[in-house]
């Protein structure tokens, strides 16, 4: 309990900070002699430190603020993607240190799983200054019992059922925190990002697939089983309600990276003369999604369609996460460049005036390092990671 309770009053300090000892109190709910105590045992062990004292506008002792030593430990993230594993070590404040990136066979569980042990062996043994690495934590493109460290299920990795935490726990001798990928990334954008502040904050990420991460009161929600955020399983239109959803949702379907690009490609058997088509021609097939967007931003009608029903689905997604959850922020992202700030421009006149209150949708300023950011923010609620 001591444990969780110093974990709890440095996260604070962390995210917070600098900040007093009363303002710790009310946000970690605890009990001012509990937020004392614990303050006074940080700082003798170097994990927080004062900054001298400073007035309130009101009369009284002046408190002193307390910032949080970042350098007390690192932490090695790794974000799965779909052809690569992607390792940053970072402080605990998020700075990062060191990275690397790996490509990983694809629905091989035996081999990407040796892949990825032997890239983040590599880089504990690279390691010769800094603070100590004292956890690892893995972003999974799929549903995760986070509290098993168990990767249910992951079609994009060929993973089912691993229980990937105490596998890499085993071979590594650190703690391991394994949770969903879209999930780090909110808590990026939440500690790092546009989120910065809020309190209720959902992040959409688009890309391969499709996900979001909720914030509800400053916390990560996972739901019931694990599955909340799934939202490429949200029914965007009533004639789908009768299909296999399969693999990956008719939401992905349509608008995920393949649902992209297979609709470019229809787009340019239709319009031959199109730039698209022509652009589709010269890459031989090989085509990626933002340079369709950039094609439809630049004027082509062939890929202003493709455009306009990305923006059309993805709106319907933002207007039902923001009745239903009624967050403060939604920020739309993903890993790769899909011309964010044009998406979310698009989107809000979309939507116009359709709903009760205007969602507050802002585009992501992190790119692919909210899964990472996410993953060092979250490395401090790991046991094991302060020398307490």
């Amino acid at each position: 309990m001591q444990n969780e309770t110093s974990r709890e009053v440095a996260s604070v300090v962390r995210d917070h900070g600098p900040i007093g000892r009363a303002q710790i109190a009310r946000r970690s709910r605890l009990s001012a002699s509990t937020v004392g105590r614990t303050v006074d045992r940080l700082i003798a062990q170097g994990i927080l430190s004062e900054l001298g004292p400073q007035r309130g506008s009101g009369s009284g002792r002046p408190s002193s603020l307390l910032c949080f030593n970042s350098e007390i430990a690192s932490v090695l993230v790794a974000d799965l993607r779909l052809t690569e594993a992607y390792v940053v070590r970072t402080d605990l404040g998020g700075n990062l240190l060191r990275s690397a990136a790996r490509p990983r066979g694809e629905g091989d569980t035996p081999l990407s799983l040796t892949q990825l042990i032997t890239l983040l062996r590599q880089e504990l043994e690279g390691i010769h200054s800094g603070p100590p690495v004292r956890a690892v934590v893995i972003g999974a493109p799929s549903v995760v019992d986070p509290e098993h460290g168990l990767v249910e299920w992951a079609p994009s990795l060929g993973w089912s059922n691993v229980p990937l935490a105490s596998l890499l726990k085993d071979e590594l001798g650190l703690p391991v925190s394994v949770e969903n990928d879209v999930n780090l990334a909110a808590l990026g954008e939440y500690w790092k990002g546009v989120g910065r502040g809020s309190r209720h904050m959902v992040f959409v990420s688009v890309g391969t697939g499709i996900g979001a991460g909720i914030i509800l009161d400053g916390r990560l929600y996972h739901g019931g089983s694990n599955a909340a955020g799934e939202v490429s399983y949200f029914v965007t239109d009533v004639s789908t309600l009768q299909d296999n959803a399969g693999q990956i949702g008719t939401l992905e379907s349509r608008v995920g990276r393949e649902g992209v690009i297979r609709m470019a490609h229809l787009l340019a058997q239709r319009y031959p003369a199109s730039r698209l088509a022509t652009y589709i021609h010269g890459s031989e097939g090989h085509i990626l999604s933002q340079d369709v967007f950039a094609l439809a931003l630049g004027g082509d009608p062939a890929a202003q369609v493709v455009f306009k029903e990305t923006v059309d689905q993805l709106s319907v997604v933002m207007c039902n996460l923001s009745v239903v959850l009624d967050p403060e922020v939604v920020v739309l992202g993903g890993p790769d460049d899909w011309k964010w700030p044009s998406l979310v421009e698009a989107i809000r006149a979309r939507i116009g005036s359709a709903l009760l209150r205007p969602i507050n949708l802002q585009a992501t300023v992190l790119g692919k390092d909210a899964v990472i950011l996410g993953g060092a923010q979250l490395a401090l609620s790991v046991e094991g990671v302060l020398p307490v």
